[in-house]
């Protein structure tokens, strides 16, 4: 067995073996915890939002008539629009809601129960919502109610209001369980808000915290900012249909303003933009150091061909043959592989503790560790192979040259 002439091969070149043997280890180290979170990313993109986003629509206005300069006027439009909008066939809901839901980011604040102080509460997205918004955006209610019209503010000081929460938000609040009818702090004591309903799931691109489904909805009139957003639920076999034909719809109720139609998954893949790069960057990061790890072993055994010429036509002329020669390099290269990617397993798993303590990475699963290994075995002997069979080509009479 060629083991023992390999390990002696080895002694004789100890920095070039021992740089490959760590580059080999830094890059399953990386490789590992880069493909960790290419899953980690992989599954905040493939992620149940809770919304029945593939027929829900948006349809976005700038408007700049003087009859928007008023907000009780821009209100009466939006209501007008709205009424027409839900009249349609195939229609199911039209909703105004601030932000737009899986755009990413928007407005947060701290909730806490009543009497709790800022470190006992929970960072919270915070949309506003009409009446509408549940059957809009298809969500389930759990318990509770939906906002009625009496929920809605009246003037703009200060008030007590009724409010919708997520069931991960309730039980972050209220881990018993019994956050219904209870007065929550979302920025004044003195006012208290008061939880009226419970959704069961909503997703929000928020960073990759838990607060990315901790999410309460506050009742509001309908538009006094400068954009003018309908979110238009539609039945499956009507929605390209209503896609076309609701803005020349709402265009011919007030001409004043430029209108744009688009679908919730245009808006989430913005959303989850950060997401979807990062993915491409790690996987071009995992690509080009198996690239490079790919070169270095093939160099090592290129200049250990070069290196052994002699040995090998001797070893030709006493007989071995060609897949004697090959075993032996490939051999030799999976032996510096092997120890390279304990060390590399090692580093790795360290590595990985330590994200996740420190970042939203999930623990490497035990399929994210064999794949690793078993790509770089493969790549590794893939770029072995090719200088590995050069040497077969050596003749026995190479032997006597240098004799």
């Amino acid at each position: 067995m060629e083991i023992g002439p390999i390990f002696r091969s080895m002694a004789r070149n100890k920095i070039g073996v021992s740089l490959l043997l760590v580059e080999v280890g830094v890059t399953l180290a990386i490789v590992l915890n880069c493909a960790g979170m290419v899953f980690t990313q992989a599954k905040r993109l493939q992620r149940e939002t809770g919304l029945d986003e593939g027929n829900i629509m948006i349809i976005q206005q700038r408007p700049f008539g003087a009859a928007y300069e008023e907000v009780s006027s821009r209100m009466q439009i939006i209501n007008r629009d709205l009424s027409v909008i839900r009249a349609q066939p195939g229609v199911v809901s039209a909703s105004v809601i601030e932000p737009l839901p899986l755009q990413g980011g928007g407005s947060s604040s701290i909730t806490r129960p009543l009497g709790k102080t800022a470190k006992e509460g929970v960072r919270t997205p915070i949309y506003l919502s009409d009446i509408h918004f549940i059957e809009t955006l298809g969500l389930e209610l759990v318990a509770g109610r939906n906002f009625v019209p009496e929920d809605i503010p009246t003037d703009s000081g200060p008030a007590p209001i009724n409010i919708i929460v997520t069931q991960d938000l309730a039980d972050a609040l209220f881990p018993n369980g019994n956050a219904l009818g209870q007065p929550l702090n979302t920025g004044s004591e003195e006012y208290p808000d008061t939880i009226v309903g419970i959704v069961k799931h909503m997703f929000t691109p928020y960073g990759g915290s838990e607060m990315e489904t901790r999410i309460v909805f506050f009742p509001t009139g309908n538009g006094d900012s400068g954009y003018i957003t309908y979110l238009v639920r539609a039945e499956p076999k009507s929605y390209n249909a209503l896609f076309t034909s609701l803005p020349d719809l709402i265009l011919n109720q007030q001409p004043d303003r430029v209108v744009q139609t688009r679908t919730m998954h245009e808006i989430k893949i913005g959303g989850l933009l950060m997401e979807r790069m990062m993915v491409k960057i790690l996987l071009a990061v995992i690509v080009l150091l198996l690239f490079i790890t790919g070169i270095g072993l093939a160099g090592m055994t290129a200049f250990a061909v070069a290196r052994r010429t002699k040995q090998i036509g001797i070893r030709r002329a006493l007989g071995a043959q060609k897949i004697d020669i090959l075993r032996y390099f490939l051999l030799e290269n999976a032996m510096v592989l092997g120890a390279g990617m304990v060390l590399g397993l090692a580093g790795g798993l360290l590595l990985n503790r330590l994200l996740v303590t420190a970042a939203d990475v999930e623990p490497l699963p035990v399929s994210i560790i064999t794949g690793c290994i078993a790509t770089l075995v493969t790549s590794g002997l893939v770029a072995t192979l090719l200088p590995a069979l050069r040497s077969t080509r050596i003749e026995p009479a190479i032997a006597t040259r240098t004799v």
